[in-house]
């Protein structure tokens, strides 16, 4: 009997691939990782040191002292935490977004982060999104699903984010910004967004969150049905 799965939700930016396997894992008793955030925290992580990237960091020489905790709670949020200090927070500041680019596209820092993912899935069963979970992380994963939206819900969907949050924007602008980073995503030279050969496509546009969330929730419990976590 299987004892622990790894379920792999990768798509596009805007796609709802984080909100919908944060509730799926609190459904599921899964725990939920945020690779994002891991990614996000090495940027802090250098900026709090250096102010900047610097053009000739060594990123395998920096990561010998970085340390890395993350908790998923029962109310569907998580928490990082870097060398002990909680970074959730911080690591959600424009400036990360700025530098993130750079960090996230390193051989070196790509490498130290499919470790990390692939540590943390070695305990329990776990569900976690990105943009090459099921491709280059984990491509022996249990579950795949690819979680897809036209440009145009998307580019909703952000508005409406940043219309809670208090911040108007130009919805042609936002998507814009859509598809640059969607163009970017595909051509990466590493952890290039590509969809898995084995993959379950489930297109969101149009479909609000909950639906999303129980057509996720029944892949999972139709392939393991009698699963121990």
């Amino acid at each position: 009997m299987i004892r622990r799965i790894v379920v792999a939700v990768d798509g596009p930016a805007g796609s709802g691939k984080s909100s919908v396997s944060k509730e799926v894992a609190v459904k599921l008793k899964l725990k939920y990782i945020d690779s994002g955030a891991i990614y996000r925290s090495i940027t802090w992580f250098i900026l709090s040191i250096y102010g900047e990237i610097p053009d000739d960091i060594d990123f395998f020489r920096e990561l010998a002292s970085f340390n890395l905790k993350q908790e998923f709670l029962p109310n569907g949020t998580s928490r990082t935490y870097v060398n002990g200090r909680d970074v959730s927070g911080l690591i959600r500041d424009e400036v990360i977004a700025g530098n993130i680019g750079v960090v996230s596209d390193n051989i070196d820092v790509r490498n130290f982060v499919n470790g990390l993912l692939r540590k943390m899935a070695e305990e329990e069963s776990v569900i976690m999104d990105g943009r090459d979970i099921g491709t280059v992380v984990f491509p022996e994963a249990h579950i795949k699903i690819y979680l897809d939206a036209s440009v145009d819900e998307r580019a909703r969907r952000r508005v409406k984010e940043y219309k809670e949050m208090g911040k108007n924007v130009d919805e042609i602008a936002v998507k814009k910004q859509i598809i640059q980073r969607d163009n970017e995503d595909r051509s990466r030279k590493y952890g290039a967004l590509r969809k898995a050969d084995d993959a379950v496509i489930i297109d969101t546009s149009g479909i609000n969150k909950d639906r999303v969330v129980a057509i996720v929730e029944s892949i999972i419990k139709k392939e393991y049905p009698q699963l121990c976590i």
